[in-house]
């Protein structure tokens, strides 16, 4: 989780939990204690935001940064691995379906809290 997170952080500077949250596909809340252990451990830092100030930032650090860049070829390769011999026509037929069930899953837990 925590090499994902870095990740995206890597990609977009000032990701806010919430959009982090998205991006993974995580509740808030988990993401929230994921961001408290990567800053402990010094890799982020929460930055108020200038739009918004009830919303924080996050930035990678240099040592998250380094870190980051430490693991990008490892999770390049484990992507590799994980992808071969499946051709551009599956892979989209595959991110097809799981979107399709992720909204599901979305639906459902919409479904179940309006239920309450």
């Amino acid at each position: 989780m925590q090499w994902i997170a870095l990740y995206y952080l890597g990609i977009q500077e000032h990701t806010n939990q919430k959009e982090l949250s998205s991006r993974m596909n995580i509740k808030e809340s988990t993401v929230a204690r994921l961001v408290d252990r990567l800053e402990r451990d010094g890799l982020v830092v929460r930055q108020r935001s200038e739009e918004d100030r009830r919303v924080y930032n996050l930035l990678l650090t240099k040592k998250g940064n380094e870190y980051r860049k430490e693991l990008l070829p490892e999770g390049e390769k484990f992507n590799e691995i994980v992808s071969s011999n499946i051709t551009e026509k599956e892979m989209q037929t595959f991110m097809t379906v799981l979107d399709k069930m992720i909204n599901n899953i979305r639906y459902y837990r919409i479904k179940k809290e309006s239920e309450k």
